[in-house]
């Protein structure tokens, strides 16, 4: 019986423990969807994957993977032999699923003692040290960047000088706020 209450006190002070690191893991938004970083990885700014056991998995089309099971050839699931040594294609270009994986189709990231990289904007980078939020890398356990939204102040000042903040994507800082460019001239879109 001791057991038993012993065993549901650690079980309780898991849980409680999980809660608190996810209650203050900051929510950021994916299309539609809020989640996690801790739970899920964001590609094309719409499509949330998954993170089972420590491993993310990758957007290939409408499903996501495991690059230890599977490679992406332009979209479409391949199942992935080690063994056998196959090129597939990444838009454009071919490559070799041990070493690289191919991102929104056209993109390659490589893979680094096992682990495969993600896409950030143009770079890649290490899931397991650092998160994309709004195409800009940050480190794991610091707060995402933000954005300026439309017609917000997009240079803070304060007794350490001047600072500009990245507009959110599509905005153009314009006279210190961040603006539609189309807006501004409609011509040009």
């Amino acid at each position: 019986m001791r057991q038993n209450k012993m065993a549901r006190g650690i079980s309780l002070a898991v849980t409680a423990l999980f809660a608190l690191r996810v209650s203050a893991e900051e929510l950021l938004a994916c299309g539609l969807s809020n989640y996690y970083p801790s739970q899920y990885t964001c590609f094309d700014d719409d499509f949330l994957c998954p993170i089972i056991n420590g491993v993310t998995y990758i957007q290939c089309g409408k499903a996501c993977y495991t690059n230890s099971q599977y490679s992406c050839s332009n979209g479409v699931l391949k199942p992935y032999n080690p063994k056998a040594v196959v090129l597939e294609s990444c838009g454009v270009n071919q490559y070799d699923p041990s070493k690289y994986v191919c991102i929104d189709s056209g993109f390659l990231c490589p893979i680094i003692n096992g682990q495969a990289t993600l896409k950030c904007d143009e770079t890649c980078y290490n899931p397991k040290q650092y998160g994309c939020n709004l195409d800009m890398i940050y480190p794991l356990g610091t707060s995402p960047p933000t954005c300026v939204p439309e017609y917000g102040d997009d240079e803070i000042c304060n007794d350490e000088g001047c600072f500009v903040l990245p507009c959110c994507k599509g905005l153009i800082s314009v006279a210190d706020k961040c603006r539609d460019p189309c807006q501004l001239a409609p011509q040009s879109c």
